[in-house]
């Protein structure tokens, strides 16, 4: 990005939890895609207006494999996009975004689901931000009257103890 403007102010707070399903159910391969992501204000001295990082498990619990390169590419450069566009012509905030976890399909799976879900990721940020709120899930298939589900990483809770 270049650096002949003003940079944006840092994004108000982190905002944790982001998730994302995007599905969509075509003869073709190419749309699933979920995501976990956070989004922290950038800190000052670092270059530009937003940033990207993974912070990707080894192996994804879905398919058991680590997440391509080629989908965490994807991600990240329509989140770039996104994040640069969002306000006119210019970011909103200046902000960092991880991608702390995903989910994918070998069959089902391809760069546009994970661009649409980098797209949604960022609107969803920008939105908490701007509303002061907390994610809500987004993308097709995302069911929004139910909870943010845990990141697969995350290893269930334990069972409750049984009665005495």
């Amino acid at each position: 990005m270049s650096t002949d403007h003003e940079r944006p102010r840092p994004l108000p707070r982190p905002i944790t939890g982001v998730f994302v399903r995007h599905l969509l159910q075509t003869g073709c391969s190419g749309y699933f895609a979920m995501v976990w992501v956070d989004a922290e204000p950038l800190p000052e001295g670092t270059a530009g207006d937003f940033a990207f990082a993974d912070d990707l498990p080894d192996r994804c619990r879905y398919p058991g494999e680590p997440l391509p390169q080629g989908f965490t590419d994807a991600f990240a450069k329509a989140a770039r996009e996104a994040w640069e566009g969002s306000g006119d012509g210019r970011p909103a905030f200046a902000a960092r975004v991880v991608l702390r976890d995903a989910a994918w399909h070998e069959g089902d799976s391809g760069d546009r689901g994970f661009q649409a879900a980098g797209r949604l990721a960022v609107r969803e940020i920008l939105s908490c931000a701007e509303e002061g709120r907390d994610p809500r899930p987004v993308g097709r298939g995302a069911r929004k009257d139910r909870p943010v589900p845990p990141m697969p990483r995350t290893p269930p809770p334990p069972d409750p103890a049984p009665p005495a």
